[in-house]
């Protein structure tokens, strides 16, 4: 399928590593041109010299807790790509600190998507996805704050769905389930607990977890033409892990 990207203008915001990393490797193989940003300099470096062999990087650091740095890295980016039509806010303080989720994961997220706006062009091509998570539709033990964070940002996506739509502009969420990489949780808890592991494995209707690569795709679909008319959702992509009904 070609979803017509070619030559559009993605900033994708955490792709240093894991899911991040993974949807700016999914669109640059479909020929976008990308700007990415992470917290930690050796990794976003690293990760502009290796997706290099798949298309045109820009890359620099950037600490999306600082509306400052949030702001200058989007109008650098938007000056490097000559435009901007597709931003991925993969955005996340991690651990239990409210004030660092707050200040991150929404602060830091309306930071990047107001000063994207104010550059996108008023067209059905123009769109932003955030990555939320499936921890916003139920209980997360001991990780309240990434809960309710992940939760706002759907609420957030929403809301500003409706307030762009006139402008021919979507936004949409997609909520990982567990998914597991090298390098990361799920595959440290592989090692370090297999009766636990094991028992997520279990409790997910396909009886594994999910890819990196399983997400990016789905992202990499809802930033083209073929999801026009897709706006103010949230994707899940989980495997029917979560069980409840989402209205």
């Amino acid at each position: 399928m070609d979803l017509r990207l070619q030559g559009k203008r993605a900033i994708i915001t955490g792709a240093s590593k894991g899911i991040g990393r993974a949807i700016a490797t999914s669109l640059l193989k479909e020929g976008a041109r990308l700007a990415i940003c992470a917290r930690n300099e050796p990794g976003i470096k690293r990760a502009q010299s290796e997706l290099a062999e798949f298309g045109e990087v820009h890359a620099a650091v950037c600490d999306l807790a600082s509306t400052e740095q949030t702001s200058t890295f989007v109008n650098w980016a938007i000056e490097q790509l000559g435009g901007l039509d597709i931003l991925v806010s993969n955005v996340s303080a991690g651990g239990n600190d409210f004030r660092a989720s707050v200040d991150v994961d929404i602060i830091g997220a309306q930071t990047l998507m107001r000063a994207a706006l104010e550059h996108m062009q008023d067209h059905r091509e123009a769109n932003i996805v955030c990555i939320a998570s499936r921890a916003a539709s139920i209980g997360i033990p001991f990780l309240q704050s990434y809960a309710a964070v992940k939760a706002a940002t759907i609420s957030m996506v929403k809301s500003l769905a409706l307030e762009v739509a006139e402008r021919g502009i979507r936004v949409n969420a997609v909520s990982p389930g567990d998914i597991e990489f090298e390098g990361g949780a799920w595959a440290r808890v592989r090692k370090e607990r297999p009766e636990f592991y094991a028992s997520i494995l279990e409790d997910n209707p396909l009886q594994r977890l999910g890819t990196l690569e399983e997400v990016a795709d789905v992202v990499t679909f809802i930033t083209s033409e073929k999801a026009s008319f897709i706006t103010g959702a949230n994707i899940l992509v989980d495997g029917a892990a979560t069980k409840g009904l989402q209205i």
